[in-house]
């Protein structure tokens, strides 16, 4: 089925006014693999949604916690290197955690260490230290990853606002057979 076809699919099931952006990124991702599509839509509505399926604020809030979680880790391992607690990271306290790795770890240490100073002053400030977080968020979930679950609501067929396993799985079928 072409793009424009699964394009149909989404606008027949989407609610008015619906974005074309979204259309495309639901097409996209219908096209590229529906079984993912699926088996994505079935674990954030079993995760997120409530008995009576998936809401938008769902949605949004599997972004924001999934984010979180990303942006959280890389954070948390540059902080680790913050021995002295005054929320930056010096290559001085840098050099004491290389030390203490193996030779693996250490070319890793350094190469995060040297992607996160993006002054290049041999200091990771907290604003490097978001901003490296903020970059493992949006790596972990991207923006075009972001759109595909924020357009699996054109898929609520009845247009009730809540979205249902029954409801992905009747849309992916159509594209099947289509």
């Amino acid at each position: 089925m072409n793009r424009w076809a699964v394009a149909g699919v989404c606008l027949t099931l989407a609610e008015p006014g619906w974005g074309q952006a979204a259309d495309e990124a639901l097409a996209e991702a219908m096209e590229r693999n529906p079984d993912r599509l699926l088996t994505l839509a079935e674990d954030v509505i079993a995760g997120y949604g409530g008995p009576e399926g998936l809401t938008a604020v769902g949605i949004a809030d599997y972004i924001a916690l999934e984010r979180a979680a990303a942006r959280a880790g890389a954070m948390r391992k540059l902080l680790a290197l913050d021995l002295d607690n005054d929320g930056s990271v010096a290559r001085a306290e840098l050099a004491v955690a290389v030390r203490a790795e193996s030779a693996d770890g250490r070319g890793k240490l350094e190469r995060q260490f040297k992607a996160a100073d993006f002054d290049v002053s041999d200091t990771l400030d907290p604003a490097e230290i978001r901003a490296e977080g903020q970059l493992a968020a949006l790596k972990a979930l991207s923006d075009a990853e972001a759109d595909v679950l924020v357009a699996l609501m054109g898929l609520d067929a009845n247009a009730d606002g809540t979205l249902r396993v029954e409801e992905v799985q009747a849309a992916v079928l159509r594209f099947k057979e289509g």
